[in-house]
């Protein structure tokens, strides 16, 4: 994979991420943090970030860029107190 490639899997995993927290949960995030992991480990992007204006409301997600979905998210106490705020219970699976 050349250096293009991984740049616009970065970007396409960030949006995917961002799209994702802002229609799941009603949150407006910001990814600070992104690792492509070794194409012979994973086909996944990982990225660390926080809500927007709350960087104690921070959380990490995963990217499976090949299956181009979520996974992997873990959150702040600070983030899954504000996620209930807005009627969500983050662990429930849909």
């Amino acid at each position: 994979m050349n250096k293009q490639d991984e740049t616009d899997l970065m970007k396409e995993a960030k949006t995917i991420a961002v799209q994702h927290l802002k229609e799941k949960y009603e949150i407006d995030v910001e990814i600070t943090k992104q690792k492509m992991l070794p194409t012979y480990v994973n086909d996944e992007i990982t990225m660390e970030g926080h809500v927007i204006g709350h960087p104690d409301q921070s959380f990490n997600i995963a990217v499976d860029y090949k299956e181009k979905k979520t996974m992997n998210f873990a959150m702040s106490p600070e983030l899954v107190s504000a996620i209930r705020a807005k009627g969500h219970e983050p662990f429930i699976k849909k």
